[in-house]
């Protein structure tokens, strides 16, 4: 089975990352959705978004999804 885990990156004024999972899905097109509003709730509470084209090097969140095979 494939599962696809969404990751949270959370940077400090001392660029220290913090790395948690956000969440495991099922679906790749369920882990997209969720980053999708995690990133829109994020822009709105004012913290500054990196995406995979940013090469900000203030950003404090960011999010990736890896995909995983499992047994």
């Amino acid at each position: 089975m494939t599962v696809y885990v969404l990751i949270r990156e959370d940077q400090n004024q001392h660029d220290y990352v913090d790395v948690s999972i956000a969440g495991i899905f099922r679906q790749k097109v369920t882990a997209q959705e969720i980053e999708e509003t995690e990133r829109r709730l994020a822009m709105r509470a004012g913290c500054r978004v990196c995406d995979e084209f940013d090469s900000d090097p203030d950003w404090e969140v960011s999010w990736k999804i890896e995909e995983h095979d499992i047994n």
